[in-house]
């Protein structure tokens, strides 16, 4: 189940805590979660197993045996829910991961959006993890993980964060890539993320034409941001304003992000 500790819900002055989790224990993609496959039909999966293997935890895997040998499968990607890391310091990512080869090393990719653009922060290439043969059922059986740990995402901080990982088959047809307890964590602020948030008020919500910011903390050069929750930038203010038009936004969930340069506080709207 997914685990999402938004920096403004944390008491204390700073604590190393645990920003997000997912262990894909659910049977079904996670809410937030979603897949795209420029190549193909063929895409990620969450589950206890495949066609091709089991996996006594859960997890999320790519069936690139089940997409055949004239399925090749360059781009397939698992993307995850934003992520609002504007509050974090020093976050590192973690996650398991497997794979099992035919021929060529197919490649699995991590990268992390950094408000613009996608980043590619690892990378590994051929068989991982440790599999067994279940007899009974002619599959594999993982039994053992290669875990990536302390991943820098640093460089990469901002309120509309999200990671995405890309399954390359090489043009193969290979088996099956596994990925499951993605994790980050980091130092985040307690207290004055409270107090900003608290001198705030985003309002009405939800919003119709108009959405208006309260806070003395609004300044002339304040930028004021919305995106759509696939992380697209759809609106940018600057300033203070007596309202801030958002009539030509379609129907949905938003985020709202003001960063007066000394704080950021990201709040969710709903655009009617």
């Amino acid at each position: 189940m997914k685990k999402l500790l938004l920096p403004f819900l944390l008491i204390g002055a700073f604590s190393n805590a645990q920003i997000f989790s997912e262990n894909f224990n659910g049977g079904s993609l996670p809410s937030g979660w979603t897949t795209e496959n420029p190549d193909t039909a063929f895409n990620w999966g969450v589950g206890s197993q495949n066609g091709v293997a089991s996996f006594p935890s859960g997890a999320a895997f790519f069936d690139d045996d089940d997409a055949g040998p004239g399925s090749i499968n360059h781009n397939a990607r698992l993307i995850s829910p934003v992520i609002n890391l504007a509050g974090a310091s020093n976050p590192k990512l973690s996650f398991k991961y497997a794979n099992i080869i035919y021929d060529f090393n197919s490649i699995l990719k991590v990268e992390a959006f950094n408000g613009t653009s996608w980043v590619q922060v690892f990378t590994a290439s051929g068989d991982a993890g440790t599999f067994t043969i279940d007899f009974s059922t002619l599959t594999y059986v993982l039994s053992a993980y290669v875990e990536a740990a302390n991943i820098d995402l640093a460089p990469y901080v901002n309120p509309n964060f999200r990671l995405r990982f890309v399954y390359d088959d090489a043009g193969d047809y290979s088996y099956t890539a596994v990925v499951d307890d993605v994790m980050i964590t980091g130092t985040v602020l307690g207290t004055s993320d409270v107090k900003a948030s608290e001198k705030l008020n985003v309002y009405p919500n939800p919003v119709v034409e108009n959405v208006y910011i309260k806070s003395d903390e609004l300044k002339i050069n304040s930028k004021i941001t919305v995106t759509d929750m696939s992380g697209k930038v759809v609106k940018t203010f600057i300033g203070k304003s007596d309202g801030y038009n958002l009539s030509d936004l379609s129907k949905g969930a938003y985020l709202i992000t003001i960063d007066n340069g000394k704080e950021i506080v990201t709040k969710k709207i709903i655009k009617k």
